[in-house]
């Protein structure tokens, strides 16, 4: 059985796991949208 401490460590680490991957996903995008129209993104929706 997983404690409470234990439970809440894991959820903060999938949660920056997340935040990660997204701050990532985001940047691809950018660098993405700038090579096909030669302009820059000011902001990407992400959920």
């Amino acid at each position: 059985m997983m404690t409470k401490e234990e439970a809440l460590r894991r959820f903060k680490a999938a949660k920056q796991t997340k935040k990660n991957a997204v701050a990532e996903l985001e940047q691809k995008m950018k660098s993405a949208y700038e090579e096909r129209t030669g302009l820059k993104a000011n902001y990407v929706v992400t959920l």
